[in-house]
């Protein structure tokens, strides 16, 4: 078990090392098609990015198809001007925190390089009162990379529309991981340790693990993969805001270290008009699997979170679908923070549940 998490442990260091804001995606491509070889029967790549593999392929009759999904993007900054003086004025990509944002390390690849870089903060020996408690808004953000000019940004390479993204940062403290971008390279981890198990083994349905796009851009990179593949149900993974810290006791009951979670409720309000509510069956039935086997099991319901589920349950004659996940800390933050330990349990529970989706499970409604 021990050899088993430093491995794991290893793996997700390498996919958080990976600069791969949404729509540039393609070094967590390249990683899990790499790391997939010789475990999928099919590994595909659609004109977006999103990454399916398909494991189980059942001939000579109409096969229960069943998706697994997570996404490989994260958010950050897009550059959006150049000034004369060569800082780079920047606008978010995806929901990045203006909060997290001052004096932050950043970095940007350019030119067959990482380049460092960070957001301008005032200093502080001349920061008058009334602004000491003020965030700035994305539009008032600089980033410093030590430019002189205009000019010597674009010789590097710099550019408008260049991606900026978080600093990269690991360590951990046993099980307790801390790193930028778990949210969702911890998703990606799970499929690719799910696909470990369950290669050659049998499984009643034909599984599809699918790698998915900006879905910190629009939540819809991974509409293509759903269209194509026309599964019978869908389980994606992602992060659950942890409320055992501090300031957000008050806010729930998740907790790192108290296992997988399922979500029970999510809405997004501001605009976006998305969310999940899923399948109530498909709930009863997984709740049933964690209690069989004893995994513990986290409900969660939150308002302001979104996940690749809200516009994927509707694609064909819409299907079955829940999130399944794991509690983390400081999300959207440069760093965030995740027990490998619920992630563990989470992959078992998804190894369970595959071998109950035989197609005789009843998810239909009424």
């Amino acid at each position: 078990m021990e050899q088993r998490m430093d491995y794991m442990k290893k793996r997700l260091q390498e996919l958080t090392s990976l600069a791969a804001v949404s729509g540039y995606e393609d070094l967590v491509i390249r990683y899990v098609k790499e790391q997939l070889q010789g475990v999928g029967e099919e590994i595909q790549v659609d004109a977006l990015g999103n990454v399916t593999v398909r494991m189980n392929e059942i001939k000579g009759q109409e096969p229960y198809r069943v998706m697994i999904f997570a996404h490989m993007d994260e958010l950050g900054l897009v550059v959006n001007k150049i000034e004369d003086s060569g800082f780079l004025r920047v606008e978010r990509l995806g929901g990045i925190p203006e909060k997290s944002l001052a004096g932050q390390s950043v970095i940007v690849e350019a030119n067959g390089r990482v380049w460092n870089g960070i957001i301008g903060t005032k200093a502080h020996h001349v920061t008058p009162s009334e602004e000491k408690y003020r965030v700035l808004p994305v539009s008032e953000v600089f980033a410093d990379f030590g430019f002189k000019s205009k000019q010597e940004a674009l010789d590097a390479g710099f550019d408008v529309g260049t991606p900026v993204m978080y600093a990269r940062q690991y360590f951990d403290n046993g099980t307790r991981v801390f790193s930028n971008a778990l949210d969702n390279r911890v998703g990606c981890l799970a499929l690719l340790e799910l696909a470990d198990r369950v290669k050659d083994s049998g499984l009643p349905c034909e599984l599809y693990i699918v790698f998915s796009v900006q879905e910190e851009f629009n939540l819809r990179g991974v509409l293509p993969a759903v269209r194509r593949i026309d599964p019978h149900l869908a389980i994606t993974l992602d992060i659950t805001i942890a409320t055992d810290t501090p300031d957000l006791k008050t806010k729930g009951d998740i907790s790192l270290g108290g296992g997988p979670s399922i979500g029970m409720y999510t809405f997004h309000g501001r605009g976006t008009l998305g969310g999940l509510i899923p399948n109530p069956k498909l709930v009863k039935h997984i709740k049933g699997v964690a209690s069989d086997h004893h995994i513990p099991l986290q409900p969660a319901v939150f308002m302001g979170i979104l996940t690749d589920a809200s516009f994927s349950q509707l694609e064909n004659d819409g299907l079955p679908m829940v999130d399944l996940g794991y509690p983390a800390r400081y999300t959207h933050a440069p760093v965030e923070s995740v027990d490998l330990d619920d992630v563990s349990k989470l992959i078992d529970l998804l190894e369970h549940l595959l071998y109950t989706f035989d197609g005789t499970v009843d998810f239909s409604r009424g």
